[in-house]
């Protein structure tokens, strides 16, 4: 049976279709509320142990079912007006002498019943049609949450957004992702909007009370010591965060930037400005990052201003269920950079409104160019599929699960939460939305049979796994207590060789000598270890801290600071060796996997020629052969101070390395060497120069 017949014959149907609804319902338990009650919800932002605090879902799936608006159902539903209109309609359906006339008015009947809303149950009622006369059938499907239709826009972002401490996640350096899907017309962009509208609001207020806290953190840290930092009666959220916001449109393959100003461009039949096309790819680091226009903004009336006027230009078009459907991905990036702490990772917040899934019969009246689109739409939702299906296997189980991100550009724009060797901890929430009429049952089976599987279980418990030394996962207390005792105390050795080798170089100068540094003196650590780590604790706690919450309870663990060991120092130690655990955590997730990836058959990469670089393992720093090889950035610094210095830096450590080449090539000098002399420089800055690692060493 058609879909446009179908809702044709449903809607004829429609007075026994409500009287057997009605005989259901009143065989069915009350509903199940929410679990939390939603005052509770509200000193969520201000809760300094809310992110890292317990170990909760990577993905939130959500339901969610809007009310009907006045006279919807007449205006989009019309009945086969007499018994041969329905059979010439649907020529597989027979129909019986009870089959009504046209009625005079199509009244409202619900297709869905939100059963329970925490854990979330929708039971979807589709309509059948017998020799006997109209059936119905009643699909349940599970969801994390289930959000009816009196529930209104204020509850779904306090109990999806609130609840799940997306914002304080984006604010210390993690990744916070929002998706809405849906069938057009069943509410997706209401929802969105009305979540970026709050999250406006609230990412300022969450940012001021995490920035005050660290603030006062340092204060309290360098109180002792001959530095000191003034922290304002009233912190602003830009004191300690800058915010940068790009909004981007992707229609079919061809992707825009709605910040770009329109003055001055051409626009189309319909009246569109046609903007530029933005290349969707990744770059040599492996980021995918569009160029785009990204506005700073300072307040929360600045973003919502931001928010207002790039939705305006988003491409809309009517269909048989939305005059003003969405026809396009767009997505909403605001990425937050830490000030206090330049070597974390800016954290982010992607909001996706998706654009409407249709059925053929939704859009078959589409010209060539609608269709095309259409057919782009549906495509790229299927990739995301298949993406966040295997991101929440990936979290069940502990063996090889390939996400394949790439085969799509909207799953391409959100690599940061797919990519399995990312450091950055992500959380994703999904809201499927579906009609509240019966007449669009059909599409309502399909979209939450599209999200429920996304929905995932917590793992079984297994026991205790034995002990890995290269797998922090498996460390009890005291193994967690020694290694940050070994971590924090080689690099107070480096520290103090590299002050001693000052003190010598001043007192040659003056002719003096110095003592020869004892390496078997104590060394004063960047925080008391035992106050970072009380009893309890492990490295798998650790390990759900974002780098913005170690380096707090770093600063809060430091001892009486002096004019070696300042607040500076203790943050950039701290995240050091919070990026070392990270390393180690990531390297025991992946493990499995790399071990799959090596042994497949690989390329023999001689046939393409002899490559004038080699890779130190697990990194991406190149090594030339002859006689650079032997440069002895390549022999002071181990692999792992490569990996911790490249990934802390980011980005700005390719920038260093391009700016150095481009010079070298622009003066007609030596590349290669350019490109050595740029990553030793970096290194001496990190971890001080060769000789201080030869003296700490020692």
């Amino acid at each position: 049976m058609s879909g446009g017949s179908s809702a044709a014959l449903t809607t004829t149907h429609l007075p026994q279709l409500r009287a057997t609804l009605d005989e259901w319902r009143e065989k069915q338990p009350a509903p199940r509320s929410f679990t939390a009650p939603r005052q509770d919800l509200a000193t969520r932002l201000a809760d300094e142990n809310a992110v890292g605090a317990k170990e909760g879902k990577d993905i939130v799936v959500a339901f969610r079912t809007r009310p009907p608006l006045p006279d919807e159902a007449a205006e989009k539903f019309h009945t086969l007006e007499t018994k041969e209109e329905a059979a010439a309609g649907d020529q597989d359906t027979e129909l019986s002498d009870a089959t009504p006339e046209l009625p005079a008015k199509v009244e409202f009947c619900s297709g869905v019943t939100a059963a329970s809303a925490e854990p979330g149950t929708f039971i979807c009622h589709v309509p059948g049609f017998k020799w006997s006369g109209p059936t119905l059938t009643h699909k349940s499907y599970e969801s994390d949450l289930a959000f009816g239709p009196a529930i209104d826009n204020d509850e779904v972002y306090q109990r999806s957004v609130v609840a799940n401490d997306m914002i304080p996640l984006a604010l210390s350096s993690g990744i916070a992702c929002i998706l809405a899907y849906g069938q057009t017309g069943s509410g997706k962009t209401y929802t969105m909007e009305a979540l970026e509208h709050r999250i406006a609001r609230d990412l300022f207020v969450a940012a001021k009370f995490i920035g005050d806290r660290l603030l006062r953190a340092e204060q309290a840290a360098k109180a002792s010591s001959s530095e000191s930092v003034e922290v304002p009666d009233e912190v602003k959220a830009t004191d300690v965060f800058e915010f940068n916001v790009s909004f981007l449109e992707l229609l079919g393959k061809r992707a825009v930037d709605l910040l770009e100003p329109v003055e001055g461009l051409p626009v189309d039949a319909q009246g569109n400005p046609v903007r530029n096309e933005v290349p969707i790819h990744e770059d040599k680091n492996g980021d995918v990052r569009p160029r785009l226009v990204s506005r700073v903004v300072e307040s929360a009336d600045q973003l919502d201003e931001l928010i207002v006027s790039a939705l305006s230009h988003r491409r809309v078009s009517a269909t048989l269920r939305n005059a003003t459907s969405s026809r396009s991905h767009a997505v909403l990036t605001v990425r937050i950079t830490n000030k206090l702490m330049p070597f974390a990772e800016p954290g982010q917040l992607l909001l996706v409104d998706l654009a409407g899934s249709e059925r053929y019969e939704d859009s078959k009246a589409h010209d060539k160019q609608r269709m095309l689109e259409s057919r782009e739409n549906n495509n790229s939702l299927m990739s995301l599929k298949e993406c966040v299906r295997a991101k929440a296997k990936m979290a069940t189980e502990d063996g090889f699960v390939h996400i394949p991100w790439r085969s799509n550009k909207l799953t391409m724009l959100l690599k940061p939460i797919f990519d399995v060797e990312s450091r950055q901890p992500s959380k994703t929430l999904i809201i499927a939305h579906v009609s509240p009429h019966i007449q669009d049952s059909a599409h309502s089976v399909t979209t939450l049979s599209y999200a429920a599987p996304f929905k995932t279980a917590p793992p079984k418990p297994r026991g205790p796994a034995p002990y890995d030394p290269q797998d922090p996962r498996t460390w009890n207390h005291e193994q967690t207590l020694a290694w940050f005792t070994e971590e924090f105390t080689k690099r107070a050795k480096v520290r103090r060789a590299a002050a001693h080798k000052a003190q010598a170089e001043k007192a040659a100068r003056e002719g003096k000598e110095t003592r020869p540094l004892d390496p078997a003196a104590p060394v004063k650590l960047a925080v008391d270890v035992a106050r970072l780590c009380p009893p309890g604790m492990t490295a798998k706690h650790f390990g759900q801290l974002t780098t913005m919450q170690f380096v707090q309870r770093s600063l809060e663990a430091a001892p009486e600071l002096d004019r070696d060991l300042t607040a500076n120092v203790v943050k950039n130690t701290a995240g050091e060796v919070v990026g070392t655990l990270y390393y180690l955590i990531l390297s025991a997730k992946t493990r499995k996997r790399r071990n799959i990836m090596k042994s497949r058959k690989t390329i023999d990469v001689n046939m393409y020629g002899d490559s004038p670089y080699d890779t130190i393992p697990g990194t991406n720093v190149r090594i030339p052969e002859g006689e650079l090889a032997e440069h002895s950035v390549f022999k002071m610094y181990t692999r792992e101070q490569f990996v911790i210095s490249s990934q802390r830096r980011s980005t700005g450590w390719y920038e260093v390395i391009n700016a150095a080449v481009l010079e070298a090539r622009e003066a007609g000098g030596n590349v290669a060497l350019a490109e050595v002399e740029a990553v030793s420089k970096m290194m001496e800055e990190d971890y001080g120069t060769p000789a201080t690692q030869e003296a700490a060493q020692e």
